[in-house]
């Protein structure tokens, strides 16, 4: 009954389940990534000493060094080091998060320089306190500016997940590969699971746009 459908479509009932999956991944990864990535930020943006060293060599490093390396040392090297083997959605959650940390960090940081120069002299006109200035003025007008480059990074994200199929993680990209092996009907599968893919990340890139748009507005 499958096979008698064109396209692959007899199977798209077996590799949606993939998404749920896919869609977890991408989330733990986005929050502890966010996290991480605003830790960093803050050391870099108040040039905290010696943290501020650390906070550039982890962000140049993992800006630099592709995820799919992250994946495989966290799952077959880590465990030959420490003898402690962590499980695939595990081991790709974290190190997808690395990744976006180092990405994230940037966009916090670029976020919080953007705010002019003005705003912080007018906190200071107003008596204002460290933390009623930046809670209170700098850190919601930072959030406008950065949610369309935070949401580029997660469309980013959603489709990095697909690296998680190297170590046989049951997401989106490797049920469609298990059933397209079993098949022989690599074409049609892999276009239906791109498709997919596409459906996902299409909301995302039109929200993006409208921060972005929306963000551009409120400075002009």
């Amino acid at each position: 009954m499958s096979d008698a459908l064109p396209f692959g479509l007899g199977y798209l009932p077996q590799i949606i389940g993939g998404v749920g999956i896919t869609l977890f991944l991408a989330a733990s990864a986005m929050v502890l990534g966010c996290l991480t990535g605003l830790i960093l930020a803050l050391v870099r943006f108040f040039g905290i000493r010696f943290a501020n060293a650390l906070a550039i060599g982890f962000i140049e490093f993992f800006l630099l060094t592709p995820p799919l390396i992250h994946i495989f040392w966290a799952y077959y090297v880590l465990p030959v080091m420490t003898g402690w083997r962590i499980d695939p959605i595990t081991v790709c959650a974290l190190a997808l998060s690395l990744s976006v940390a180092a990405h994230m960090a940037e966009v916090f940081r670029a976020g919080l320089q953007s705010i002019p120069r003005g705003q912080h002299n007018a906190c200071h006109v107003l008596g204002l306190n460290a933390w009623d200035k930046y809670t209170k003025v700098i850190f919601p007008q930072t959030s406008r500016v950065i949610l369309g480059p935070s949401t580029n990074v997660l469309v980013t994200l959603v489709k990095d997940t697909s690296l998680a199929s190297i170590i046989g993680l049951g997401e989106l990209l490797h049920r469609g590969e298990v059933i397209a092996a079993a098949k022989f009907n690599f074409l049609e599968i892999l276009t239906l699971v791109g498709l997919i893919y596409a459906a996902v990340n299409y909301p995302l890139i039109v929200i993006a746009r409208r921060f972005e748009a929306r963000a551009l507005k409120a400075y002009a």
